[in-house]
């Protein structure tokens, strides 16, 4: 087992190759690490048979070329190093140049010196930047930065775990390798690192500033296309992954609720001439009904209750948190009406704070109750 492995996907990279593993040689070679230089080959250029020249002069490197009908993306080729790694410890970067080998020492040292699962290299910290994207004097460099930044908070919005590091959506991580071992990855496009962190549960995550380089020996070959297999990506994780997203399936699960509530409402009133009071209420208790089963089986899905006995006891602190999320909005509604905010704002921020409150309580108490 070596220390470390530098883990490198290339794709008709043969003007990169030499120079990438004379920096990396260079930037490691006063440290006393037991490392190897993987690459993962999917090219159909001379790429191969450069590194194969490499490594007849450097038994450090090795190569791992993909036939034609295994080529499946960028994602993939990182799940298939980690598959052959040697190293306790795995840096993945891309092959462009774009990441300075000069910060794999930083990355592995934090790593050691703080035991972490995951140390990420940042652009979106103090002593990091995005250089590399271009000018934002130019339409290019600034569309190409305000896409980055978009698709950035777009994921940490959707993923909470993904909060835990600043660039996740980066290429340039290391990682312990016991991270990943027999955890199914369902990989899609060359965003490896949201996978990462919403299927491990790593439980220290560092961060090391870096600045992203301009290419220098090739083109980027970002595209639309890769865009949408990205997007594609976060929806197979939001449909995969039980934590992902779970506030906003209890958001839509909220909304559906006050669909029903108002058609229940409706209903009893103009169809079956009930008293408007007393259709309010059953319209309450119906739709909380629907929004546990809903919750139960959208939201929380990971957490099966094992019993009958356990599903009711749910329902009866699902209904209790329900009312307690009642009380909550209208002392909001009523702080915020006393502090003269117009009505309709002074609900919003009732039905904002009930809403974070319910969540908690279903997400701490409903399903995490001991059975």
């Amino acid at each position: 087992m070596k220390d470390l492995t530098i883990l490198l996907p290339t794709f008709d990279e043969k003007g990169n190759v030499v120079p990438l593993v004379e920096k990396i040689t260079g930037a490691l070679q006063d440290k006393n690490w037991d490392y190897e230089i993987l690459f993962v080959d999917d090219s159909s250029d001379q790429t191969p048979e450069v590194i194969r020249e490499l490594a007849q002069k450097n038994s450090r490197i090795v190569l791992f070329h993909r036939e034609k009908e295994e080529r499946t993306g960028l994602a993939t080729a990182f799940l298939k190093g980690f598959e052959v790694a040697q190293g306790q410890y795995i840096c993945c970067m891309d092959s462009d140049l774009q990441h300075p080998p000069e910060t794999i020492p930083a990355l592995y040292q934090e790593a050691l010196d703080k035991d972490a699962d995951l140390v990420v290299a940042t652009r979106y910290t103090k002593g990091g930047s995005a250089v590399g994207l271009g000018s934002l004097k130019t339409f290019y460099g600034f569309y190409r930065r305000l896409v980055s930044l978009g698709f950035k908070y777009f994921t940490q919005i959707l993923f909470i775990p993904t909060r835990k590091t600043s660039d996740p959506l980066g290429g340039f991580f290391l990682l312990k390798k016991d991270l990943v071992k027999g955890i199914y990855f369902q990989p899609k496009g060359f965003k490896i690192l949201v996978e990462i962190l919403m299927r491990t549960d790593p439980q220290k995550v560092a961060e090391v500033p870096y600045v992203f380089l301009a290419r220098e020996n090739d083109q980027s070959k970002a595209s639309l296309k890769q865009g949408l297999e990205f997007l594609k990506h976060l929806w197979i994780i939001f449909k995969t992954v039980p934590e992902a997203g779970r506030f906003i399936k209890f958001c839509l699960v909220g909304l559906s609720g006050v669909l029903v509530n108002l058609g229940v409402l409706f209903f009893l009133v103009e169809a079956l001439d009930q008293n408007e009071n007393w259709a309010w209420f059953w319209s309450v208790i119906i739709s909380i009904f629907s929004n546990f089963i809903l919750n139960n089986f959208f939201t929380y899905s990971d957490r099966k209750s094992p019993s009958r006995r356990e599903s009711l006891k749910r329902v009866a602190y699902y209904y209790i948190t329900s009312f307690l999320g009642m009380g909550v909005n209208f002392i909001f509604y009523w702080g915020a009406r006393e502090a003269g905010a117009h009505y309709l704002l002074a609900a919003l921020i009732g039905v904002v704070a009930a809403t974070l409150v319910n969540f908690y309580l279903a997400t701490k108490v409903v399903w995490r109750i001991k059975v």
